[in-house]
This record gives C-alpha cells, structure tokens and sequence, in this order.
C-alpha cells in the first residue's frame, strides 16, 4: 500500500477543484494502484485545518468568501512541522492565489515532503529566493501547473534540454485569461463585457485587475526563463498593464462598474491593428537578451493568429525545431483544468517516487 497525505495551502477556486477531483476519485486509485490518500490539512491565511472530517463543510465555508478559523484552526508552520504518519509521504500542494507561501514551502521540504505547485509566487521571486528553494528541493518539485493549467509546458521545456537540444527562444500566449478577452473583444463584444464575462466564468481571477495587470503573465516568463536556464530578476522584466488609468487602486466594486469607461480607447487600439494582424498578449523569452511581455501586433498566420477563447499557445525555437518551430497549445484557464494539471502531478509523484522511496 502506498501511503501519501497532502497538506493543502489554499482553498480558492483551483483548491477546491483540486480537492474534489481528489475525494472524488481516490477510491478508484486505491483499487487500481494500492494508494492510500489522505488530507493531513487544508490551510488559508487564517491557519490549518487538521484532518479530513470538515473539508467538505470547508469547501461550502470557502464558497461563500468565510474563513477556517470558523471552524477551528492551527497553526500551519506547526502542522508542517509535524512529522508524517508511519510510512506515510507528505506532499504540499501549494495553490495559494497571491503567494506569501515561500516560507511555507521551504519548511515543507526541508521536512522531507515533497512540493506542487500552481502558485507562481515562490518560483519568481527574487533570484536568491529561487536558488534557496530549488536547493532545499533537488528531485522533489513538481509545478508543471504554474505555467499552463493542464498543459505539459515545464516537461517539455526539460525534454527538449535533457534529450540535448538548446531552446534559443519561447514566445508565448500563456494567459487563457487574457486569450479569451482579446478574442472575445474581436468577436465584437466590448472590453468592459468581455472583462466581466471572464470573470463570470472563473477564466479570471475574482479581482480581474491579478491578470489585466500583466504580473500573471510576467512571473509565468519568469518561470519559463528560469527553466531554460536563464538567470533574471522580477524588476529586470517589465510589463505592460490592460487596467485602464486610474481604477488600479479603487474597490473592485467601483472598477467593476466603471470599466465601460475604458471600452472606446480600447476599441481604437484594436482598430489599429495592421490588415492580416491580430492583437494578442505575449511573452518573449529570448536565449539571451530583454524579455518581452505585453500587447504585440501578430500576423494572423502565426502560431497565436487562430486563439480563441481561454487558449494557451507555446511557441518554442530550437536547435532541432528551427525551421518549423514546435507549437504546444491548448486551453489554459479555469480551476478545473489547472487542477487536473496538479492532479497529475500527485499521480506523477505517487508513479515514480513514492514506491521506491517506500520499499
């Protein structure tokens, strides 16, 4: 029997996705591979909730905006301080929205747990906190889910460098999010319904502003940079934000309602799009050199010309995929698919580590 308990850092929208897809087939895993999973913990920033019993009332708590404290917490550092049950492995799988889980993370795998992640936040921070966090967890990280949902981006990226190829260039649309607006906003709606829909159909983040800055899409570069190999800081990469001018501090309530008031500037600017082009929001990662993220004027025949709707497009330039580069795409937002990709990542641990580490 392979034993596994998860200590989960977050119960937003990819959380509790990920937490059903996680009751609702362990059964089926435990009669097909011999797996014994567990919760350990649930956590939010109000603490840890300990064991399994309340995660359903968790959920339904975390739904209506509550917090675990309502039900009775303790504190985290101390649960991952805590040693697993007897031939038990820990995994923690950190889907925290905002970051602010570094710490966390580092004491999980200095306990010996393995990590996975969706959270971008501790994988592009600053170039000492990257460092201290890949050194703590050699063979013991998986975040395939940080870049593109369901979508095997960092495998690939690791194939191509593992199998001897060199990657002199990722250009990229890794925002389903902001994919779908774009499109949407050519499809005819306005920006402002456009925006609002995303929103309506879990594509964009509660605050919408988390993804129309551009941060989400700059730190995905960061983490797509750091695979290839590169070494850069966050304050090295600058980013074009689609908030218009003057709501990027106002309540969110308040931005909601006078978001139409960016719709016509907007329209001009996809107005202006040369003939044959199309308006799309990009990240260029470069062997060597500045990295680009921003709105980019792209030829209707290019990999990004035919998004539409929630799409991510992967667009990789190498020693071998030089004349025709090779293109990985596939639908890049929403909690159900960025939790199936940490879903499979569990199930990749379990597969290649946990039976060996046990026996």
């Amino acid at each position: 029997m392979k034993r596994v308990e998860i200590v989960q850092l977050g119960l937003g929208h990819v959380g509790r996705a990920t937490a059903q897809i996680v009751l609702e087939e362990r059964k089926r895993w435990r009669e097909r591979w011999d797996l014994d999973l567990h919760y350990r913990a649930v956590a939010d920033t109000s603490g840890a909730l300990v064991g399994e019993d309340l995660l359903p009332q968790a959920v339904r708590l975390k739904e209506g905006g509550g917090k675990l404290s309502e039900l009775g917490v303790e504190p985290l550092d101390a649960v991952l301080a805590s040693d697993p049950e007897p031939g038990t492995t820990r995994i923690v799988v950190d889907l925290a929205v905002h970051g602010g889980t570094f710490e966390q993370d580092l004491a999980g795998v200095r306990g010996g747990a393995y990590l996975v992640l969706s959270n971008k936040g501790p994988l592009s921070g600053t170039s000492e906190q990257y460092r201290t966090l890949m050194g703590a967890v050699p063979g013991r990280l998986w975040h395939e889910a940080t870049v593109g949902a369901g979508m095997p981006i960092i495998s690939t990226i690791k194939s191509l460098i593992e199998g001897g190829d060199e990657v002199f260039e990722i250009q990229a649309s890794p925002s389903g999010t902001l994919g779908f607006i774009m499109s949407a906003v050519e499809a005819g709606r306005s920006f402002s319904e456009a925006v609002k829909e995303a929103v309506d159909l879990h594509y964009a983040e509660p605050d919408p502003r988390d993804d129309l800055s551009g941060l989400d899409v700059a730190r995905k570069a960061i983490i797509l940079a750091r695979t290839m190999g590169r070494d850069v800081e966050p304050e090295e990469i600058p980013y074009e934000s689609l908030v218009p001018e003057g709501l990027d501090e106002v309540p969110l309530t308040e931005f909601m309602e006078r978001l139409p008031e960016a719709d016509e500037e907007f329209a001009e600017r996809m107005g202006a799009v040369e003939a044959n082009h199309m308006l799309r929001y990009l990240a260029r990662i470069p062997q060597e050199g500045p990295i680009e993220v921003g709105l980019t004027d792209t030829p209707v025949e290019s990999p990004f010309g035919p998004i539409n709707g929630p799409e991510n497009v992967f667009d990789f330039h190498t020693r071998r995929y030089s004349d025709v580069t090779l293109t990985v795409s596939g639908p890049g937002a929403g909690p159900a698919r960025t939790a199936s990709g940490v879903v499979y990542d569990l199930l990749d641990i379990v597969h290649k580590e946990v039976g060996d580490e046990e026996a």
